[in-house]
């Protein structure tokens, strides 16, 4: 098992031209002396660009051997109520994230997407055959910080999930596309929730996946800071607040998008459902598998975002000078 490798298409390409830049900048470091902290910067710069470029990998684990031709969206309910811990006394977020991990399996080979909803919807992962990174991507999942919260609509990713599957379908008209709902059908925003029924036409099967009991579980708080004692979220009329599964709206939403609606607990296998759904599409050999690598390019864009942005400050500053100095002698 190799323990490290690159992912690019060209990496010759793009090590070619790193070096180069790189040379420039050192270049720099050298003739301008008064100027070194911006070319450590831009060499900084240079050196995560090349890198998160170069795609480096490690093993991710295994996945099934398959070749499924499908879309696969997976939409997951990261609102505050989804740490409601009534999944066996677990959040039911857990409960949530051991079925993603059977869908990727269900699905390996297929071309999957993550979509997160809470107070906001968000593409998490676009579509890619990459099952490991779906995996981990949910894995690394927390419900949204608390005091951030400002209600759900259980149908707040309608519309990215309308445009996700219009250019997807326009891209690979010939795959199906298969949607998963993930959620707890608890709807706190104000006014009734869009409809799902006009995405409806663009799904070829489905399912609508319920978490949570009708007697409800308390929440232990989101926030930034976790070391403590856990925190639980409080009803306004004094006590923990309980958050219970509407299996209305869930069903409802199942029947707009012309799928299955099907509630989840603790124990019951998903695999039977899955299978034949997956089947449709293609075969997924999941007693072969095959070493899947975890990409790591991600790592390298908050300290990429952070340089650019100080690069961007420092050049403005540059342009206002030279502006006043032009004034100056204009006068």
């Amino acid at each position: 098992m190799t323990p490290f490798t690159l992912q690019a298409e060209q990496p010759w390409l793009v090590a070619a031209i790193g070096a180069a830049l790189l040379a420039l900048c050192i270049w720099q470091l050298v003739a301008e002396r008064g100027r070194r902290l911006a070319w450590l910067r831009r060499t900084a710069l240079v050196v995560l660009a090349v890198a998160m470029a170069l795609r480096p990998a490690i093993p991710g684990g295994e996945v099934p051997t398959a070749s499924i031709q499908a879309r696969v969206f997976v939409m997951v309910d990261t609102s505050q109520s989804i740490a409601a811990e009534d999944f066996g006394g677990e959040p039911r977020l857990t409960g949530v994230q051991e079925d993603v991990v059977e869908i990727a399996r269900a699905f390996a080979g297929a071309d999957i997407a993550v979509i997160s909803f809470d107070s906001q919807a968000a593409l998490r992962v676009p579509l890619t055959d990459d099952g490991s990174a779906v995996i981990e991507m949910v894995r690394a999942l927390r419900p949204e910080i608390a005091v951030r919260s400002r209600g759900t609509s259980v149908a707040i990713a309608h519309e990215l999930l309308r445009t996700e599957l219009e250019r997807s379908e326009a891209a690979d008209p010939s795959s199906p596309a298969v949607v998963f709902y993930l959620g707890d059908g608890e709807h706190t925003a104000d006014g009734e929730p869009e409809s799902f029924g006009d995405v409806a036409g663009l799904v070829d099967r489905g399912l609508v996946l319920g978490y949570g009991t009708p007697q409800g579980g308390r929440m232990q708080a989101s926030g930034f800071d976790t070391s403590g004692e856990p925190q639980y979220v409080q009803d306004p009329a004094g006590g923990d607040a309980i958050s219970r599964i509407d299996e209305g709206r869930l069903r409802g939403i199942a029947d707009q998008l012309g799928i299955t609606y099907l509630h989840r607990a603790p124990g019951l296998p998903i695999a039977d459902a899955l299978g034949p759904m997956a089947a449709a599409d293609g075969e997924a050999e999941l007693d072969r598998t095959e070493e899947s690598r975890l990409e790591l390019a991600w790592a390298f864009g908050a300290p990429l975002a952070l340089l650019l942005g100080w690069e961007g400050l420092s050049l403005a500053r540059t342009l206002r000078a030279s502006r006043g100095q032009l004034t100056g002698a204009e006068r």
